[in-house]
């Protein structure tokens, strides 16, 4: 594993590196120190003198191969940094940590392209002053940008015309699923809330196969790392009657760039078009802690169509106490659950209560055909109750397109299932 050192700088209060180191180790770092200060801006690092020299010694000391500045660095202030670090330490901003991350885990062609992407625009402002750097770069006068430069502007071009050829599956995917009469809900929050392990506590099957797709493949992982799930994962689960798929999605991190999040597009329409989103925290946060990260899942949750649910996943680590301080950022009461313990009562009663319901009483001549449809009725939604005489009176409730088809087949005596 290559050795990497961090340095980061505030401009008020403690600096906080455990994102950081978190976002390192997942890229395959093994994170050695870290360097920090509280102090303005400087226009030539966007670090202090001190910090620049410290992080050089921490990067000599523990045989780094990358040091990583939790700020945004211009393309000059970057390499600035390389100059003052021992020689062959690459200098890595947060955005350029983060591409790395993606370009681990981006599982579908779509993902891989949207990270290309995102990294060759990241790249083409550093690679220009590169050049202007450069003096023994030949740029002749009728190439204003030289060629270095219009090959990568056409790369760029040509990952976006593939790109444009790739159909994400999504949509539809999603929309086969609400046809079949599936409730959706996605699992959404800030990245080791425990998103997955909820996942298998709340799921009937780790193996779901309804249409084939990667992200109903596999066992979910649960290792202890940011974005360990980059793509989403799908499982089937029947709570209280009703028939649900729950999607685990890429967890959120702060400071993402629109460009970035768009590698992820599909696992952010999951949560976008979900019937509800369950907004995992982790309850152990401290407040502060816990309020920035309700800020970035409400950035990123803000176009959700379905209800947004509060979970303060791990309560049973925590105080009642602090249990009330965790659940103040929140405009909504949110649930309390411990994934790891099984605690999960008041989340399934939560969750059903958002889910949306419609309740209808349908009436059809008995037949084997009634049969046929009180079957169908059966597969698709909770039924409440069936009585039998010279009608057969179904009694149900459930997702409400659901309900709506059922009507349709009631009313036109059309009982095929479906």
């Amino acid at each position: 594993m290559s050795g990497a050192v961090i340095g980061k700088r505030v401009e008020q209060g403690d600096a906080n590196t455990a994102e950081i180191t978190g976002l390192a180790r997942a890229a395959g770092y093994e994170v050695g120190a870290a360097v920090t200060a509280t102090a303005p801006r400087d226009a030539t690092f966007n670090l202090p003198s001190g910090t620049v020299a410290g992080l050089a010694d921490a990067a000599e000391s523990h045989d780094a191969t990358v040091a990583v500045v939790d700020n945004e660095l211009t393309p000059g202030q970057a390499h600035n940094l390389s100059e003052r670090l021992p020689a062959d330490v690459a200098v890595y901003d947060r955005r350029r940590l983060v591409l790395e991350v993606f370009e681990r885990g981006a599982g579908t062609e779509a993902a891989r392209l949207q990270v290309k992407l995102a990294r060759l625009r990241y790249e083409l402002p550093r690679l220009r002053a590169d050049v202007r750097r450069d003096e023994a770069t030949e740029v002749t006068r009728h190439d204003e940008e030289g060629k270095p430069i219009e090959d990568h502007k056409r790369r760029i071009d040509e990952t976006r015309r593939k790109l444009r050829r790739v159909e994400d599956p999504t949509p539809k995917r999603m929309e086969r699923r609400r046809t079949a009469g599936f409730d959706t809900v996605a699992l959404a929050g800030y990245t080791n809330a425990g998103k997955t392990t909820l996942l298998r506590r709340l799921a009937d099957d780790l193996s779901l196969d309804a249409d084939g797709h990667p992200d109903e493949s596999g066992e979910p992982n649960v290792a202890n790392r940011l974005f360990e799930t980059l793509g989403t994962t799908t499982r089937r689960a029947s709570i209280a009657g009703r028939r649900v798929l729950l999607t685990d999605t890429v967890g959120f991190v702060s400071d993402l760039p629109h460009e970035f999040v768009a590698s992820f597009e599909s696992t952010v329409a999951s949560a976008r078009h979900a019937d509800v989103v369950l907004l995992v925290v982790d309850a152990t946060d401290d407040t502060a802690e816990i309020e920035r990260k309700v800020a970035v899942a409400r950035e990123q949750l803000a176009d959700a169509e379905g209800t947004v649910v509060p979970v303060l996943n791990k309560a049973d680590m925590t105080t009642g106490a602090e249990l009330a301080a965790a659940g103040e950022p929140f405009e909504s009461e949110p649930v309390e659950a411990s994934a790891t313990e099984g605690a999960l009562a008041a989340l399934r009663e939560r969750l059903v209560a958002e889910l949306p319901t419609e309740e209808a009483t349908l009436s059809v001549p008995n037949s084997d055909a009634a049969m046929q449809f009180v079957s169908w009725c059966y597969d698709h939604a909770e039924v409440r109750d069936v009585d039998c005489g010279k009608a057969v009176e179904v009694r149900l409730r459930g997702k409400p397109s659901v309900v709506a088809e059922a009507e349709r087949r009631a009313e036109r005596h059309d009982t095929s299932p479906g």
